[in-house]
């Protein structure tokens, strides 16, 4: 039996899973992440421990199977993040994570102006937003010229473990798109955005195909106990990842749901990318194609900063407090979904030029003496409802069709949610059978190998009766992004 290993780096856990070439899983390992608060860093983690805890999930998978069984590695992870080193690899700082870095956002008043608005997203797919990688090396320069000084290359998170696996210093395109320093079309590293950042020979290089990857060093087979001509890969971006694994295909959405939601789908190629741009809907290249996206960071991130906001004792209330069927529909509160940002919006006028939609505060509106807990929770889940309409509104919009839309990952298993997101959008939800996507994508990037289509663990319908009060609702919604 050929095994391939899957390593998948999250915001919250660190998982490692064993695939056959059928898709079977062989064994998993799960280390939760330790965000700390750093001195001058804020909330992040080390580079130390996150090799720590990888090799431990890797440890204890390989105990369970054959290591001698392992062909391949592939890797994936969050995007943006990552850690500067300098000559001898060694990393400068902690991994500040893509949604802890506060201290960006003035960034953007030193672009110049041939790298604004439509001029930066005509290059790179993306509308600027403080967790982009280039904001991170202009913070650096300006307030840690010294540690900057220092960094000889900068390793996203899949970097820096493949370079731990095989000594390499390499990336992948998905990866590389999320940086802002990456030109979507021409594929490579834009000299311009480089240059204005200071990272001009500081980027590693891009792979070019899957035998460009090397093979895992030999101390590292030894320590496992895997063979020596184990090649080690990243596969990408852990949405894209989650894709693979899905087998998604052209005019097909994935619905990736974890402490932030992504929409995701692939382009043969690019229909009107002004229309896009316009839409908020950003672009990038993976596996050969190109594929589009749109995010809402703050979902599963809202529902946990209520669980923590309603602590008696110091621990978070139970997820059981907040998904009970006695409650009532709709939510007498009005819940808009920005506690950790705000994600895909569409350009309107304002002024003598544009802005984006959705720039408010998160937060409550309608809330009384007579609110419960459980008026607050079904309020986030109509409110995530209400803004997953307005990205599909968008989609639609831009001509990129709705009518398939399979969800992944941990909020699915959230009823209330995704009933919530049916009667508002008005549309059905899939839900996926894979409980492990994006560590199989990887995988199956690594065995270089595509899995069945899972069977559908079940479907989310809206209910009818909902329909007229939720486009009331929606339409209040709306206007309060405006």
């Amino acid at each position: 039996m050929e095994l391939y290993l899957g390593i998948d780096i999250g915001t919250t856990h660190i998982k490692v899973c064993a695939v056959d070439k059928d898709g079977r899983v062989a064994g998993t390992a799960l280390r939760d992440q330790e965000n700390r608060t750093v001195p001058g860093w804020g909330n992040c983690f080390t580079a130390d421990a996150l090799w720590e805890k990888t090799t431990a999930c890797l440890t204890e998978v390989l105990s369970g199977t054959e290591p001698g069984a392992v062909k391949g590695i592939g890797i994936t992870s969050m995007a943006e993040a990552g850690v500067p080193v300098d000559r001898d690899g060694i990393p400068l700082m902690p991994v500040v994570p893509w949604n802890a870095w506060e201290a960006m956002e003035q960034t953007q008043e030193e672009f110049p102006e041939s790298l604004r608005g439509w001029e930066l997203y005509r290059k790179t797919g993306l509308i600027w937003h403080p967790k982009y990688t280039i904001n991170q090396f202009l913070f650096l320069q300006k307030n840690k010229p010294s540690l900057f000084a220092q960094m000889d290359c900068f390793l996203s998170v899949s970097d820096y473990l493949l370079f731990c696996l095989t000594g390499e210093r390499m990336t992948e395109e998905s990866l590389a798109c999320r940086t802002m320093l990456y030109h979507i079309h021409e594929q490579k590293w834009d000299e311009e955005l480089t240059a204005f950042a200071g990272v001009s020979g500081k980027l590693p290089r891009v792979a070019d195909g899957e035998k460009d990857w090397p093979v895992i060093k030999k101390e590292m087979a030894g320590r496992f106990g895997l063979r020596e001509d184990v090649r080690v890969c990243i596969g990408g971006h852990d949405h894209l990842c989650a894709a693979r694994a899905e087998n998604l295909e052209e005019g097909e959405i994935l619905h990736s749901m974890g402490t932030s939601e992504v929409y995701i789908g692939f382009l043969e190629r690019i229909p009107s990318p002004l229309l896009l741009y316009e839409k908020g809907i950003q672009l990038g290249r993976f596996q050969g194609m190109y594929y589009w996206i749109c995010n809402m960071p703050s979902s599963g991130a809202s529902i946990e900063w209520l669980r923590s906001f309603l602590s008696r004792d110091g621990r978070p209330v139970p997820y059981g407090k907040l998904m009970q069927e006695e409650r009532p529909v709709p939510s007498r509160v009005m819940y808009l979904p920005f506690v950790n940002g705000a994600g895909t919006h569409r350009l309107v006028p304002a002024g003598d030029g544009t802005r984006r939609t959705g720039k408010i505060p998160g937060g409550f509106l309608d809330i009384s003496m007579s609110t419960t807990p459980m008026d607050m929770a079904q309020g986030i889940y109509e409110g995530i409802g209400c803004e997953t309409r307005v990205i599909l509104e968008l989609l639609e919009e831009a001509g990129i069709g709705t009518g398939r839309i399979i969800c992944a990952g941990g909020g699915t298993r959230n009823r209330l949610l995704m009933q919530a997101k049916a009667d508002v959008t008005g549309h059905t939800f899939l839900i996926s059978r894979r409980t492990q996507a994006t560590a199989l994508g990887a995988a199956a990037i690594a065995g270089g190998i595509r899995f069945k289509r899972a069977m559908e663990a079940g479907r989310v319908y809206p209910e009818e009766k909902y329909r007229k009060i939720y486009d009331t609702k929606y339409a209040t919604y709306q206007r309060l992004l405006l």
